[in-house]
């Protein structure tokens, strides 16, 4: 199924134990005679369990992804730590929540189109009593279901494989989403699987979801209900169609794919928007890939701007993303791609590289408000400038230098001063990395009265370039120095792609610019 199935879930063990901060017990100690890494691998399940009980307490961490790393251990735990998953993993109609006593559902009641809905009309977890229509179902309910079954459907008419059937859990196969109240907890929805997986795979899996009874304002006051509803469902279901096709892909691709998707389908409600403070617009130079804390939903702006640039679509939304998807299976005998490796291979088929549009990415968010469709709607933040520099005729920059880290970026911008003629040109001279190590840049120029133009760097095998661009009847030209490595030593424990250990990091991109006379 994966590449390395063992070392990849390896890796995420260890990864869990140094996020949780949980201690290796050294083998033989309290009696346990285990080898030192099966030790180690149960010490990194119990962490998983630490942590998603933590997150359905209501810590702030991301539920679905502490779910879903718990559901990947479940079964490396045994004895009361296996009850424990297993309860927190338990459906709302299975059992409690949490081992905490989260709740039980009191006669579930059901209605289903290609989704089913499971809600109870009393106790902690009732929806709404209200039934305008004196049908005997709840308006809420009606809402809710007809809400995911828009999202069902548009999910299956872009080309998505449809969730894993559950077999006869839930009533039937068809997905199924419950009505819970999880606002308590400050948390708007999560999906998550009870499938019992394999330590090694195969990771295609079915999956549930659990969504908020009412989204009480009091509770939720940004957005409406209705908007808040909407959002979450289809954020959320896209995660069960993503567990569809590899429930273990990096966390970074699972959040940013699901923001992206929820915009897609909700465009005016915004709420992604929020996320834009955490995102290459505001924070160019951290690394795009990370997975942890608000970041990884900020990436959601890569696939818009992907998106925007690709725009063939399909049953209403753009094919882009399914294909990355895609690349990222490997339940059928096709690779199984992680996160940017997928990216990359999509980008290939529309003629271009994660190398080349990471680089106009980073290039054209300096003017994201106009760039971005809904830029200037929305107000998106132009992401910053790392140094700036006003030229008179003969001047130099001199030998200016700055370090990324790998699919990270930063710009600076020169300006025309004193004495540059109307036909004067700028001397641009680069000493990046290699091509290979991530070293590209990206010129912009914005003619007085034009357009803004940009091209791509070509530099040589070692990475470097001169370049002598118009400079007098420009108002500002901007270089773009983006670390456009995807090369790592995969399943090292990290926060990164394929939980790799970035190859590239902290290289060196060196500038100068002089002004002609």
């Amino acid at each position: 199924m994966l590449p390395r199935p063992p070392a990849r879930l390896a890796a995420l063990l260890v990864l869990l134990v140094g996020l949780t901060g949980v201690g290796v017990v050294p083998a033989g100690a309290d009696g346990d005679r285990r080898t030192p890494v099966a030790t180690r691998e149960v010490q990194s399940a119990r962490a998983a369990l630490a942590s998603a009980q933590d997150a359905l307490a209501g810590d702030g961490r991301e539920v679905t992804i502490a779910l879903r790393d718990l559901a990947l251990q479940r079964s490396r735990l045994t004895g009361s730590d296996r009850a424990a998953a297993d309860r927190i993993l338990a459906r709302p109609t299975d059992g409690p929540l949490d081992p905490d006593g989260y709740g039980l559902f009191a006669d579930p009641q059901r209605a289903c189109t290609a989704v089913c809905v499971h809600w109870v009309e009393s106790g902690r977890h009732a929806v709404p009593s209200a039934d305008a229509d004196t049908d005997g179902r709840p308006d809420y309910v009606e809402r809710a279901l007809a809400v995911l079954t828009k999202v069902h459907r548009t999910y299956v008419r872009a080309g998505y494989r449809p969730p894993n059937g559950d077999g006869s859990l839930g009533g039937d196969k068809r997905p199924d989403v419950y009505l819970a109240d999880i606002g308590s907890q400050a948390i708007y929805g999560y999906c998550t699987s009870d499938e019992d997986i394999p330590s090694g795979g195969p990771f295609d899996v079915w999956a549930y979801c659990v969504l908020d009874n009412d989204y009480d304002p009091a509770q939720f006051p940004q957005n409406n209900p209705l908007d808040n509803l909407r959002v979450t469902a289809a954020h959320e279901y896209f995660h069960a169609v993503q567990y569809g096709y590899d429930a273990a892909e990096d966390s970074w691709l699972l959040e940013a794919t699901a923001t992206w998707a929820e915009d897609e389908l909700y465009t005016d409600v915004d709420d992604n928007v929020q996320y834009l403070g955490q995102s290459p617009l505001s924070q160019p130079r951290a690394s795009l890939d990370v997975s942890g804390g608000l970041q990884m939903y900020g990436g959601w702006v890569f696939f818009r701007h992907l998106t925007e640039r690709f725009p063939r679509a399909k049953g209403g939304l753009p094919t882009f993303v399914r294909d990355v998807w895609r690349q990222a299976d490997g339940s059928r005998g096709a690779p199984d791609r992680w996160s940017v490796q997928a990216v990359d291979r999509v980008l290939r088929k529309r003629g271009t590289s994660l190398r080349a549009a990471f680089a106009r990415f980073a290039a054209e968010n300096r003017r994201a408000r106009t760039t971005y469709a809904e830029g200037r709607a929305n107000d998106y933040p132009n992401a910053p400038l790392a140094d700036r520099a006003v030229l008179g005729r003969g001047a130099s920059t001199g030998w200016g230098s700055l370090r990324l880290d790998h699919l990270a970026a930063s710009t600076i911008r020169v300006r025309p001063g004193a004495g540059v003629p109307r036909s004067g040109r700028l001397s641009l001279q680069l000493d990046l990395p290699s091509a290979a190590r991530g070293g590209t840049a990206v010129v912009t120029s914005k003619p007085r009265g034009g357009s803004v133009r940009t091209r791509l760097v070509r530099t040589d095998r070692d990475g470097d370039a001169t370049l002598r661009v118009p400079f007098g009847s420009t108002a500002w030209v901007e270089v773009t120095l983006a670390n456009t490595s995807s090369r790592y030593r995969c399943w090292q424990a990290t926060s990164f792609a394929c939980m790799g250990l970035p190859l590239d990091d902290g290289r060196e991109f060196r500038v100068r610019a002089t002004a002609g006379r």
